[in-house]
């Protein structure tokens, strides 16, 4: 048992004799003599001294630099672990997140049944279930291609070797369909292009504009945001959008948000996807994806209701 010596002292006194009433200067026997007092003698529910019977209670947890990190003893000293954000659930819930949108980005029927099941407010499992269908009808589409392809006489060619000096565009667009449709962009994105991008030239009239955008709410909307780099120039990086609302604020807000990571110094993979439905030139949503350096995937469907005008 832990024993604490606790020290007592005493002055003298004066008072007054009963018996001769004279003043008389009395003193303790035990004066300048240690009293010893055991935890025995606090109690334990006194809440004056229940900190005598709790073991040290010290942090083991640190925040720098806006992370949290754990104390952990490694033999030879204590060292800093950065502390897991995410439950082991969130983190698989995250993992499939990302396993879904580089599912769609490769196969566009299965993008677009997902598309039109968030459009219809289905459930999880119903979106799901519209995912694996139109991957089924983009693996019977390759099918067939494979099958033609082996029909013919294909033989490879010789392409020259490309010098290493050769490097590709940070913003690459993909070429407009047979509707003059954009396909979509992709890029690698960082702090230097902020800012270098361009506005919309109004003589563009993307598929399925209607000739006046103030009138009926539309906007020649960048795939590849001007505010990191995306021209407003070329009708590969313009599609028709719904201005309040899909424009703005859903898209803008993606954008910003991947704006903030570049200015932070970090490098985004970014793709911008237009999803198009049959009687419709305008894309009916536009599927977002950024992945960076530091941080975790993130993606967006916006929807985009010029989009399902027939």
């Amino acid at each position: 048992m832990e024993v604490r010596r606790l020290v007592v002292r005493t002055r003298r006194t004066k008072g007054c004799d009963m018996a001769t009433g004279r003043e008389r200067t009395a003193g303790p026997a035990t004066a300048q003599q240690p009293l010893t007092v055991g935890l025995a003698a606090f109690s334990r529910d006194d809440p004056r001294f229940t900190f005598l019977f709790e073991p040290p209670q010290p942090s083991t947890t640190v925040r720098v630099g806006g992370r949290t990190y754990r104390e952990v003893d490694n033999g030879r000293a204590n060292v800093l672990v950065p502390v897991d954000r995410f439950s082991p659930g969130k983190r698989a819930e995250l993992q499939r997140d990302v396993e879904r949108i580089a599912l769609m980005a490769n196969n566009p029927f299965a993008a677009i049944g997902y598309g039109l099941a968030s459009m219809a407010n289905a459930s999880s499992q119903g979106r799901d279930r519209a995912l694996a269908a139109g991957l089924i009808a983009d693996i019977g589409l390759s099918g067939v291609a494979g099958a033609a392809v082996g029909r013919g006489r294909w033989t490879p060619t010789r392409e020259p070797v490309a010098s290493p000096s050769l490097q590709r565009s940070n913003l690459r667009y993909g070429e407009l369909n047979a509707k003059g449709q954009a396909t979509g962009m992709t890029g690698t994105l960082t702090r230097s292009l902020l800012g270098t991008g361009t506005r919309s030239d109004r003589r563009l009239a993307p598929p399925g504009w209607q000739g006046n955008g103030t009138l009926y709410n539309e906007a020649r909307g960048h795939l590849g945001a001007a505010q990191f780099g995306g021209t407003g120039r070329d009708m590969r990086n313009i599609v028709t959008l719904t201005h309040r609302g899909a424009n703005t604020p859903q898209m803008q807000r993606f954008e910003n948000g991947v704006a903030r990571r570049l200015r932070a110094g970090e490098v985004v993979e970014y793709s911008s996807t237009p999803l198009y439905t049959d009687g419709a030139l305008p894309p009916s949503a536009i599927l977002l994806t950024a992945h960076g350096s530091r941080g975790m995937p993130a993606a967006r469907l916006v929807l985009n209701p010029a989009g399902r005008r027939k």
